[in-house]
């Protein structure tokens, strides 16, 4: 139960995007008619998603440099990024895996990342030493 407590919102993140991803018929979701929104929606998606992720791994004092950051913060959403799109593809009709939705989640983890990087250390303490599971 600790685990969930410690990393619940990326969890929620992540079911949020599957949700997302899967959803049949996103007529009901009004989506503005401004080329390239779903573009800008995945970007969107998956920078919240890496950044929820760094986030909770930095409040639990891992830092830019140590490999589980890289691996959960970074390559986690990129690969899940294009599980979902093959998923779209292959098991979610009548939704289509495109590539450039997958570049366009790549880029917004890769801004989420670098601003993270940045930014935490700035504004974000770490979690005090007794409660940290690491």
């Amino acid at each position: 139960m600790r685990f969930f407590r410690i990393y619940g919102l990326s969890i929620l993140s992540s079911l949020g995007v599957l949700y997302l991803s899967i959803l049949r018929d996103v007529s009901p979701l009004h989506l503005p008619k401004i080329p390239y929104f779903d573009k800008v929606a995945h970007c969107g998606l998956y920078l919240v998603l890496s950044a929820v992720i760094c986030f909770e791994l930095y409040r639990q004092r891992y830092t830019f440099s140590d490999k589980i950051m890289w691996a959960f913060g970074l390559c986690f959403p990129i690969l899940y990024g294009g599980m979902m799109e093959l998923l779209q593809e292959y098991y979610f009709p009548p939704r289509t895996g495109d590539w450039s939705d997958w570049i366009a989640d790549i880029i917004g983890v890769f801004v989420a990342f670098f601003l993270c990087k940045k930014l935490l250390p700035k504004y974000v303490k770490p979690e005090n030493q007794g409660i940290c599971c690491r």
